[in-house]
C-alpha cells in the first residue's frame, strides 16, 4: 500500500521532534570549512584501518577512521573546482569523477595506505583517447568501471574494463538515453534515467553492446538513483524533487513490474531522499532538508523509517553504511563529515482491512494512523492497509473516510519485528435511501440513531393527519416495533435498548427508510 504524507500530521511530528534524533548516536565529525562535500564511499586498508573518501568541491579528501570519534584527514588529492564529485573502489583503486569539464576521472591508488596515496588522471584510451573529460557519477563492479552521463562519449554509461586498474580499456557503452547514476548486478545494470522520468533495466551480458529490457516510470518522473535489495526481487528508487518519496518496485517479473510502497522522511518530508543505500533488510537514506534516516525494509511494502538524525541544515548528498565496524559516515553538503553509530532496529508493523459495517465491503480511500508518528496508509480499491511504527509500544490508532464515523482504538501493543493485526468496520454515517417517492415529502431522521427517530410530514402534504402506522425492521424482515402515525411529527423513543445494526422504518402507503443503531 502506499504511504501517503498528510501535511498537518507531519508538521506536528515535525514540530515536536525538530531537536532530537532516533536510533542514532553521533560519535564524530570533521567540519571543510569554505568547501561542499559530495559523495563518499569507506575503505579498509591492509592493516584493517578504515577510512572514508569524501569527495570535496575541490577534489577527494581521504579521512582516517582509525578513532572514528576523531576523524582527521591524512591525504589530499586535488582536482577541478566543482561541486559535484563522485568516486567508486575496485581492488585498492578509487576512481573518482566530476562534472568539471577536463576533470576526466581520477586514479587513486590506495594500497600503500595508511603511509601514502598516489594518483593520476585519466581520459580514455584507444579509439577514445581524450573523450572522457567528465562525468556525473560513477560505479564499479566485477572488474568493469561504469561512467554515467559523461560528455563525449556519451552520456548513457561508458564501459572499461578494469583488468590491469591503473589503466582502464573502454569495452562497451549505453547510449539510448542520458544516465544520471546506475547500480548493477550480474548481467544487469539498474539505469537511472532522470531526463526520461525512468529507471531503464539493460541486458549487459555482451558489454559491447548492452540492450534495452525494459523501462519503468518513478513515482515523480525524476530518478535520481536505485539499488536492488539483496535477493534483487525489489528496486528501491529515489527521485530528485522536492516532496518525492523514495519508492520500492517488485522486479521480479520484468514483464509486471510493480509499485509496492513509497516513504517520506519524516523530520522534512519536503526534503526527498538523495541517495538510497541498502544495508541488509535496511536502507541509509541522506536525505535533502539535512536528514539522514534508515528504513526498515524487510517487508517492503511496508516501510517504515526507525531511526532518523538531522546532520546541518544543508543536503545530506550520500553516507556509506558498509564499513566492519559498523559505523555510518554522510556528508553534509555545507556542515562537514559525520560519523554515527546507528541502532538498526526492526519496524513495529500493523496491516489489516477496512470495511464498511453494514455491507463487509473493503473500503477504498481510508486512512489509518498510528497516531503520534508520522506513519499513515489509504487503503485503496482492496480496503487492505498497511503501516506501523519505529518503536514498540502502546499506540493509539484512528481509520476514518469521509461518509464513516471515525474509529479510534486506544492501547494497541505493536511489538519490533511482528506484524499486528488490525481490521476496521466503520459506521456509515447516512445510510438512508431517500425518498422513496419525491411527491410524500417526509423526511426520517437521524439515519444513524441511538435512542429516538424523528418523522416529519410536511404542513399541507395530502394525509398528513390521518393516522397511518410506522413499523421499525429489523435487518432480517421482523417487526421489532409499531407505532401510529398521528400528525405532522412523530417521534419514535425507547429504541436505546435495540441490538446495533441495520434498521427499515415502513410508512405505511408512503416507503421504506433504511436507519442505522449505532
Amino acid at each position: 500500500m502506499l504511504k501517503i504524507s498528510s501535511t498537518l500530521l507531519f508538521l506536528s511530528f515535525f514540530i515536536s521532534t525538530l531537536h532530537a534524533q532516533l536510533n542514532f548516536e553521533q560519535i564524530g565529525h570533521l567540519p571543510y570549512p569554505s568547501l561542499a562535500l559530495a559523495g563518499c564511499k569507506g575503505f579498509v586498508d591492509s592493516t584493517g584501518r578504515e577510512w572514508a573518501l569524501v569527495g570535496t568541491s575541490i577534489g577527494l579528501s581521504i579521512v582516517d577512521l582509525e578513532d572514528p570519534t576523531q576523524p582527521v584527514e591524512r591525504f589530499t588529492v586535488p582536482g577541478l573546482q566543482n561541486g559535484w564529485r563522485e568516486m567508486a573502489l575496485w581492488q585498492g583503486f578509487a576512481y573518482v569523477g566530476s562534472e568539471a569539464d577536463s576533470s576526466g576521472i581520477t586514479i587513486v591508488d590506495l594500497r600503500a595506505l595508511p603511509d601514502t596515496v598516489t594518483w593520476k588522471n585519466w581520459y580514455g584510451d584507444g579509439a577514445y583517447e581524450g573523450l572522457v573529460r567528465r562525468s556525473h557519477t560513477v560505479q564499479t563492479y566485477n572488474g568493469r568501471l561504469f561512467i554515467f552521463g559523461g560528455g563525449n562519449v556519451t552520456n548513457g554509461a561508458t564501459i572499461a574494463e578494469l583488468s590491469d586498474p591503473w589503466n582502464p580499456h573502454i569495452v562497451g557503452k549505453y547510449t539510448l538515453n542520458y544516465v544520471h547514476d546506475g547500480f548493477i548486478r550480474g548481467d544487469t545494470l539498474w539505469a537511472s534515467e532522470i531526463l526520461n522520468g525512468q529507471f531503464a533495466v539493460v541486458d549487459i551480458s555482451d558489454i559491447t553492446d548492452p540492450q534495452l529490457i525494459v523501462t519503468q516510470p518513478t513515482p515523480d518522473l525524476l530518478n535520481h538513483n536505485s539499488e536492488l535489495s539483496g535477493d534483487s526481487k525489489t528496486l528501491f528508487t529515489t527521485d530528485e524533487t522536492s516532496s518525492a518519496p523514495l519508492a520500492s518496485f517488485d522486479v521480479s517479473d520484468l514483464n509486471n513490474i510493480t509499485l509496492l510502497d513509497t516513504y517520506l522522511p519524516s523530520q522534512v518530508p519536503v526534503g526527498e531522499v538523495h541517495n538510497v543505500r541498502v544495508f541488509g533488510d535496511f536502507l541509509v537514506n541522506p536525505c535533502y532538508g539535512g536528514q539522514l534516516t534508515i528504513v526498515d525494509a524487510s517487508r517492503p511494502d511496508n516501510l517504515i523509517e526507525t531511526a532518523w538524525v538531522l546532520p546541518g541544515n544543508s543536503l545530506v548528498w550520500d553516507a556509506w553504511p558498509y564499513l566492519p565496524s559498523g559505523i555510518v559516515f554522510s556528508t553534509s553538503r555545507n556542515a562537514g563529515l559525520f560519523i554515527y553509530q546507528p541502532t538498526y532496529q526492526h519496524a513495529s508493523w500493523m496491516e489489516g482491512l477496512v470495511t464498511d459495517s453494514l455491507t463487509g465491503q473493503p473500503l477504498n480511500g481510508a486512512r489509518v494512523y498510528v497516531l503520534n508518528t508520522p506513519n499513515l496508509d489509504i487503503t485503496k480499491i482492496d480496503g487492505l492497509y498497511k503501516t506501523g511504527a519505529a518503536m514498540p509500544g502502546s499506540y493509539t490508532v484512528k481509520a476514518q473516510r469521509v461518509g464513516y464515523h471515525t474509529r479510534i482504538i486506544p492501547n494497541i501493543t505493536l511489538e519490533s519485528g511482528v506484524v499486528t493485526a488490525l481490521d476496521f468496520a466503520l459506521v456509515p454515517e447516512f445510510v438512508a435511501t431517500g425518498q422513496p417517492d419525491p411527491t410524500s415529502g417526509i423526511m426520517v431522521y437521524p439515519t444513524l440513531f441511538d435512542d429516538q427517530v424523528t418523522v416529519e410530514v410536511p404542513a399541507g402534504n395530502p394525509g398528513a393527519l390521518q393516522e397511518e402506522t410506522l413499523s421499525l425492521l429489523d435487518f432480517s424482515g421482523k417487526t421489532v416495533l409499531e407505532t401510529p402515525l398521528t400528525g405532522p411529527l412523530t417521534v419514535i423513543r425507547g429504541l436505546e435498548n435495540l441490538p446495533a445494526g441495520m434498521y427499515v422504518l415502513q410508512v405505511a402507503g408512503r416507503g421504506r427508510y433504511k436507519l442505522m443503531k449505532r
